[in-house]
């Protein structure tokens, strides 16, 4: 029997030996930096690495649409230059009184520079509707921007719970496997059945087992929220446990800030702001496009010698298309019929957006009972559970997932307060 105990001994020590050297495999290079972190922190130190993301850079691209919808207010300078060489004579011979006289039409070498501007008038009446569109669109890439904010947000503290949660099923299996070499230990100076020993053993294999799955977690973890934060891979993490969160706010006032501040709202509302420009523009078809215009020529090599050298002119054009086949009409119908589909769309996400948060109000009271029940319980068992380090260390690991569960559904709500 001492000879098996010492052999089952022995096996336990070389599985642990091969455990340390698996999960010291990767630190075996350089040291590991060793950070103590909050949950506070750790959000902040997220949304720092995520200034410069696709929803600042789609901010950016909005503004810049917006920036140049609004330049077609001002005239358009433009300049033209002609330089030309003809090989005939670009004219006509007249003869009078036996005598012939050459009248060119064009010069043989033509050069000439021309400034000419552009004032739009009535069409400034469309430039301000495709304003009202950019605009629309920037609201809509700047909701777009801060959800993306609030998803990294809600994406650490989820992995941090996760990683303490990892770390207490670590402490557990370690636990079980200390307890397990006690009874070999025992078993090696008190005489014990066969089965008791074979028993021992595959106990041992097991709790083994579950340490690695648990030390392969925490290292996953650990590497997803260094990731996250910006810290180096192999960035060893010691988190603090964080207090409990609590809400305050009452279901009439979540509904009401979540239906304004809504992204699915917001797109609806701003799609609804471009439904009725696109109605206006098509009504502008009716309106004549005029325009002001001016400029300067100098033909130092006359295009046309017939004109001076130099002259400078001012004026306005207007048109206006009299007879389509009753495609403005069509078009103003479609709009208009757009405008209404966008009203109804407002409406229906509003009463999504209200059904959500009441659905979501109710998963937190849920998660906030449960979670309160917890953490009772483990303090009647407080004493107990002091005795016993693996116990202690389930009952963390509980409380901390009830605690998840609550910010889960705390930051689920909040998503759809903040319109995030």
């Amino acid at each position: 029997m001492l000879r098996n105990a010492s052999t089952i001994r022995t096996v336990c020590y070389v599985i642990c030996a091969a455990l340390l050297l698996t999960t010291n495999a990767m630190g075996q290079d350089r040291p590991a930096d060793v950070r103590l972190i909050t949950l506070d922190e750790a959000k902040a130190k997220a949304a720092g690495a995520a200034t410069s993301s696709v929803g600042q850079l789609g901010i950016n691209a909005a503004k810049y649409h917006v920036q140049a919808a609004k330049a077609d207010y001002f005239p358009k300078l433009s300049a033209d230059f002609l330089n030309l060489h003809n090989n005939k004579f670009m004219g006509q011979t007249i003869q009078l009184f036996h005598r012939e006289a050459a009248v060119p039409l064009f010069g043989k070498d033509e050069t000439a520079v021309a400034l000419t501007f552009v004032q739009p008038v009535t069409q400034l009446f469309q430039v301000r509707q495709a304003v009202t569109v950019a605009r629309a669109d920037e609201q809509i890439a700047r909701a777009k921007a801060a959800q993306m904010a609030a998803q990294v947000a809600d994406n650490v503290e989820r992995v941090y719970f996760a990683l303490l949660i990892a770390e207490r099923h670590q402490m557990i299996a370690a636990k079980k496997i200390e307890r397990i070499e006690s009874g070999f230990q025992l078993a090696s100076t008190v005489a014990m059945p066969a089965g008791n020993v074979v028993e021992r053993r595959t106990a041992l294999l097991e709790s083994s087992k579950e340490l690695v799955t648990a030390e392969s977690k925490v290292s996953e973890l650990t590497r997803s929220l260094n990731a996250l934060i910006g810290f180096a891979p192999d960035t060893k993490l010691i988190l603090a446990v964080p207090e409990p969160a609590t809400q305050t706010i009452s279901l009439p006032q979540a509904t009401q800030q979540a239906v304004n501040n809504s992204l699915e709202v917001v797109e609806a509302e701003q799609t609804l702001v471009k439904a009725k420009a696109a109605a206006k523009l098509s009504k502008l078809d009716y309106v004549p496009a005029v325009a002001v215009a001016g400029g300067y020529v100098n033909q130092p090599q006359p295009v046309l010698p017939l004109l001076p050298q130099d002259f400078s002119f001012i004026g306005f054009t207007a048109s206006f298309n009299i007879f389509d086949f009753g495609k403005r009409e069509k078009t103003i119908s479609e709009r208009d019929t757009q405008v209404k589909m966008a009203e109804a769309g407002v409406a229906m996400m509003k009463s999504k957006v209200a059904a959500s948060v009441q659905k979501s109000f109710l998963d937190l009271q849920r998660a906030e009972k449960i979670r309160d029940l917890t953490r009772r319980l483990a303090a009647g068992y407080k004493e107990a559970a002091l005795e016993n380090p693996s116990a202690q260390a389930a009952e963390e690991a509980e409380m901390l997932q009830t605690e998840l569960d609550y910010r889960d559904a705390y930051s689920q709500l909040k998503r759809l307060v903040d319109g995030r």
